[in-house]
């Protein structure tokens, strides 16, 4: 494969990982493993099995490192979350809760792969997963600490985890480097279309002031206009901010072979299917998607 070819390679494995990944948000079975724990609000259950890596954290690191939450969202979660279920039941709950939404997908799927091949792609996506920097990087390094169950299962969906928030980590630097706060990274997104902004503003706890004073910095730097649409140098701006998150990321596969990335991938595709056809997860547009020309 040629760099181009790499890239796009890398970047269709990393999405077909993260369905397996984002499973631990909405699959019924991961919500009802963490409620096993005592932890009835969804927003305590979300902050605190993504948290819970970094151990037992206050609010201010976990506003830090998550980038685009309103810190008084996070308070409302961290740290009294900790006083129902330690950082170490909620990651064995992740697990457990992962593993049980995958046998109700794998076992109604005909795409349902072979215990082989989930360990030979456990294998690979476990090369790459484990090569990146820990510098910058938290909830990387955090989950790096985390050990899976003795399940092929496990190890795949620990693999694509490490992969998740290491792309996600060096996109929140880049952000940071070119002075895109936490609010104002999600009025970009409303502005090229990739979510709405009431429920961006909802699920985020960014108020209508905090929304407009970012919305007036962006306009002043010409990312977006007065009616807050994106213009051509924000799109831009944006594009390159989604092909540069993506390099970084698509570094870590620079450990496995052009035929190990292929392998990779056609390994997870039906596992992708699989899930996309169980309707476990809602239906969205990839941001590098939306800001690609047609």
């Amino acid at each position: 494969m040629d760099r181009n070819e790499r890239l796009a390679s890398a970047l269709q494995t990393w999405a077909q990982l993260e369905s397996l990944h984002d499973l631990t948000y909405f699959a019924k079975e991961c919500r009802a493993s963490y409620k096993q724990l005592g932890v009835a609000d969804s927003w305590a259950r979300y902050f605190g099995g993504r948290a819970a890596p970094l151990g037992r954290v206050e609010p201010g690191i976990v506003t830090a490192v998550f980038y685009s939450f309103a810190g008084r969202n996070v308070a409302a979660a961290i740290p009294s979350v900790w006083e129902t279920a330690t950082p170490d039941q909620f990651v064995e709950a992740r697990f457990h809760g992962l593993m049980a939404a995958w046998d109700r997908i794998m076992d109604q799927s005909p795409l349902a792969p072979d215990q082989e091949v989930v360990v030979r792609a456990g294998q690979i996506a476990d090369k790459a997963a484990n090569n990146g920097d820990t510098s910058g990087h938290p909830l990387y390094a955090a989950n790096l600490s985390v050990q899976p169950l003795d399940d092929p299962v496990s190890k795949l969906f620990h693999a694509a985890t490490l992969i998740r928030e290491y792309r996600g980590d060096c996109h929140n630097n880049l952000l940071a480097v070119n002075q895109i706060g936490g609010c104002q990274a999600h009025i970009l997104m409303v502005a090229i279309g990739a979510e709405e902004r009431s429920a961006a503003q909802k699920s985020r706890g960014y108020t209508d002031a905090e929304w407009m004073e970012g919305s007036e910095e962006l306009i002043a730097r010409g990312l977006i206009d007065q009616d807050l649409n994106i213009t051509p140098e924000g799109r831009a701006f944006r594009s390159e901010l989604e092909l540069r998150t993506n390099l970084l990321m698509a570094t870590l596969f620079d450990a496995v072979t052009d035929a190990e990335l292929g392998e990779l991938q056609a390994l997870t595709a039906p596992i992708e299917m699989a899930i996309a056809e169980s309707s476990s997860l809602p239906a969205f547009t990839r941001t590098y998607e939306l800001l690609t020309p047609n």
